[in-house]
């Protein structure tokens, strides 16, 4: 009888440790391999696979430091929540390192250090009891790679934090930034200016931008070709023509490699008026032969716009406005990464795209008009309030995207001189004079793989807005990086406007809202009433069953 229960005994002893053993292994295993959910449309609270391939790829270890204060509570809650992210960061890669670090427990010598780095001990407001204090706290964190450090001073919430730790970690792993070159000598968007515009753009890219790359202005007008040190060129809304050297200096810096930008407006606007004329940049000619027709138009969309809001005597008038497009939803490709997250992008004055079929080329369509919309030539009166014919509607591409090995548009022409130097003869007649010779150049005729992104205006820039700009970084990212910050960035996105609805179902909605709803509550209660009525008659004929 001894021997069976010692022999029972250890039968379950060795089950409780078998058991024991599997919720270990269990642990360890989901620790490493786990499934979560995410119910939102674009898993905005999933790591994004351009996350996971960054830090899979890493060939060393990444330090993260976390400089976080314990107290109070409020603090103590975005620690937990910051500590989450990370647990999802290093689930997907060994070459992380976390350290947890309270500064509450440095001495000043130790806290001065800290701000010598850039993590400063911030004011936080502590609210409780019906009453408000101030805490001196830190809520910084520090990724450290190879000798170098990126700082993110403060991190209030968690909202952003998967792009700002990402490219952190990209920029202190990246051997040697990028350059984004932004073409000038046309009044272009010269990010250099001293108008306040540009430095409104300039301070959104460079926040926006994460030190990924270095910014920087390229002039043509001496006929030099384009730095070999930039990766891509943006030609942001010239408002006076190209040369023809200047646009050779485009055309080679293409075959060479490089990928462009081109915001190209169709018309200039005449000063303190709504109304416009055509304009001739020089551009649409080299566009045509890699893929892209400019229309030398205006669209206005009678169905998908912005509002603008313009005085109207002692007033200020908020309305419609067709010639400020907004594309939404599905108008945008969901095949190309610069566009399959965007939920809305308005386009100030844009002008239509045909996107020609070539030999090599991949052409994409990355954004559109509604079906409502209509295109303008010549003379533009653009005043709110200004009568569209509502005929001859149709849909219009706005923004294109080409891929592929192009060919020159220069090729098998002579190189164009640099035309500057203008001499005036004694009959009164000027002569321009080549100031170069053109010697030891060799026209390139055909590009390796490469990028081309074409937008039907410039105007969207100087709404110096999260959409916009995001659209613009997407883009130079699609360019230059690839896909690497394109999911992470448009998880910032916040403006989730309304789908729009037909005649049919605005009325549907609107009747089924005010007649259709207490209708049915009226059926449901006589069917009710109906029901207990024929039950009471069953009673009285037949008796109760209990």
């Amino acid at each position: 009888m001894a021997d069976k229960r010692i022999r029972y005994g250890s039968n379950t002893l060795a089950f409780i440790v078998l058991i024991f053993g599997i919720l270990v292994l269990f642990n360890y295993l989901s620790s490493r391999r786990f499934l979560r959910g995410d119910l939102t449309e674009d898993k905005r609270y999933t790591v994004s696979k351009a996350t996971k391939n960054v830090i899979k790829n890493l060939d060393d270890i990444v330090t993260i430091t976390v400089y976080f204060s314990k107290e109070p509570a409020q603090v103590a809650q975005i620690l937990r929540n910051v500590r989450d992210v990370l647990d999802e960061y290093t689930a997907f890669s060994q070459a992380l390192n976390i350290d947890y670090v309270d500064p509450a427990e440095f001495d000043d010598g130790q806290k001065q250090e800290l701000r010598f780095k850039g993590i400063p001990e911030v004011q936080f407001p502590v609210y409780e009891e019906d009453k408000v204090t101030i805490a001196n706290v830190f809520m910084a964190m520090a990724v450290g790679y190879g000798g170098k450090e990126e700082v993110l001073p403060v991190v209030q919430s968690t909202a952003n934090l998967e792009y700002d730790l990402t490219s952190a970690i990209l920029k202190v792993t990246t051997k040697e930034a990028k350059t984004v070159g932004f073409l000038t000598g046309h009044d272009e968007f010269d990010i250099n200016a001293q108008k306040q515009f540009n430095q409104q753009l300039r301070q959104s890219l460079d926040q926006s931008l994460q030190g990924q790359y270095n910014l920087t202005s390229v002039d043509l007008h001496a006929g030099d070709p384009v730095d070999p040190s930039v990766t891509t060129l943006v030609v942001a809304g010239p408002k006076r023509p190209l040369s023809e050297r200047e646009k050779y200096e485009i055309d080679q810096f293409i075959m060479r490699g490089g990928r462009t930008i081109f915001l190209v407006d169709s018309i200039t606007m005449q000063p303190n008026i709504l109304q416009a004329t055509p304009l001739a940049t020089g551009l649409n000619d080299m566009l045509e032969h890699y893929g892209v027709k400019l229309g030398n138009n205006l669209v206005a969309d009678l169905r998908f716009n912005d509002s603008v809001a313009y005085r109207q005597g002692p007033f200020t008038v908020s309305q419609n406005y067709p010639y400020f497009v907004k594309v939404i939803g599905d108008n945008f490709s969901k095949e190309n990464a610069i566009t399959n997250q965007l939920e809305v992008l308005t386009l100030p004055w844009t002008s239509s795209l045909e996107v020609l079929e070539k030999e090599n080329i991949k052409s994409t369509e990355l954004a559109k008009t509604s079906e409502f919309a209509k295109s303008f030539e010549g003379y533009y009166n653009l005043i709110p309030g200004t009568p569209i014919p509502q005929i001859d509607l149709q849909a219009y591409t706005v923004a294109a995207a080409l891929e592929g090995k192009f060919k020159s548009f220069y090729a098998e022409k002579e190189i164009p001189s640099v035309e500057s130097d203008t001499h005036e003869h004694e009959d009164g007649e000027s002569e321009t004079t080549p100031t170069e010779e053109l010697t030891e150049r060799t026209t390139i005729t055909e590009s390796a793989e490469t990028q081309i992104i074409v937008v039907g205006t410039a105007g969207f820039l100087t709404q110096v807005s999260m959409n916009s700009v995001t659209f613009l970084l997407n883009s130079i990212d699609w360019l230059t990086l690839g896909e690497t910050l394109i999911g992470i960035r448009s998880h910032t996105i916040t403006d989730r406007p309304i789908k729009d609805a037909s005649g049919l179902e605005k009325n549907f909605i609107k009747y089924f809202c005010t007649i259709g709803i207490p209708l049915l509550v009226v059926i449901v209660g006589l069917i009710r009433y109906l029901l207990k009525r024929r039950v009471k008659r069953l009673v009285g004929t037949y008796g109760s069953p209990f």
